[in-house]
């Protein structure tokens, strides 16, 4: 068993398919097959299921793949650590971003870049759930989620100050114009495009049960499934939506704009989210660092 049979292995695992693994490997199929027939002879072991539906992994494979991960996950740090050594702060700060929290991270990203300018930063943008997973998994170092119900399992949060939830509009939409909030009455009939009823964050089951309260029932348009969808509908004048005031500087030069809703006070919390049980290069202790001693305010 060697290092390059392990990395296609983890990659058929991933994509569970040989050939779109040999896609990402950038290999021709037939040497991804053959090593992984290798692999399975010499553990005498079977690691995939075949079926019409590509192929999964068997007991014995997600065994294989969990180890391997790990080993991985080690030799990144191992890397990590020897470049620290040769070269102080250097290395790669890989971060994790969910859509809302781009305003709110950028100033730090800024300051820390200035700082270190030899860390090479990688920032992806995705769903809470997926780069909870990268950060367990050692492919991301830290993440900037919104506060959640519960709190995740293991690992650390820093929260990063208040951002309160208001009604995201453009002047064509705006319920009560030339206010500088708007009245919960004013929101019969309006047009709402609001986060799909099982989002992780309740903005929109909070607003609708809110109104409900009031008398006044929601008018929702569309359901959407993320927050830049969101944005999206609102911007191209679909309707208004209920989300954290500082998503307005996703779009700086449009007309989007957000107000308080008279009578709500619901806010949202930005926080940093990383693990104590990683070993992280200097580089993402510093980032940790300077998080955490910073003086947000959303």
């Amino acid at each position: 068993m060697n290092f390059k049979q392990l990395e296609y292995f983890s990659a058929v695992a991933e994509a569970k398919s040989i050939s779109m693994a040999a896609r990402k490997l950038h290999v021709a199929q037939p040497p991804v097959s053959r090593q992984i027939s290798m692999l399975e002879d010499e553990l005498g072991v079977c690691l995939f299921l075949r079926n019409n539906k590509g192929i999964e992994l068997t007991e014995a494979g997600r065994c294989l793949y969990e180890q391997s991960q790990q080993m991985f996950q080690n030799l990144r740090m191992m890397a990590d650590s020897v470049r620290d050594v040769g070269a102080g702060v250097r290395g790669q700060l890989k971060i994790g971003i969910i859509y809302s929290n781009i305003p709110v991270v950028m100033d730090h990203l800024r300051e820390f870049h200035e700082q270190y300018p030899q860390v090479e930063l990688y920032i992806r943008l995705g769903a809470p759930t997926d780069l909870l997973d990268d950060l367990n998994r050692g492919k991301l170092h830290v993440l900037f989620l919104r506060s959640q119900t519960e709190e995740v399992s293991g690992l650390r949060e820093k929260v990063l100050g208040e951002d309160p939830l208001e009604l995201v509009m453009t002047a064509d939409t705006d319920p009560a114009p030339g206010e500088n909030s708007v009245p919960i009455q004013a929101l019969k009939g309006v047009p709402m495009c609001l986060l799909r009823s099982d989002d992780l964050w309740g903005y929109s089951n909070h607003l609708i049960n809110e109104c409900e309260r009031k008398g006044v029932s929601a008018n929702i348009v569309c359901q959407c499934y993320d927050t830049p969808m969101a944005m999206q509908m609102v911007q191209a004048g679909f309707g208004v939506s209920f989300l954290p005031r500082s998503i307005v500087g996703t779009h700086p030069n449009s007309d989007i704009y957000a107000k308080p809703i008279e009578g709500i006070h619901s806010k949202s919390y930005p926080v940093l989210v990383w693990s104590d049980d990683i070993y992280y290069a200097s580089c993402v202790k510093q980032f940790i660092a300077m998080a955490r001693a910073t003086d947000w305010n959303a």
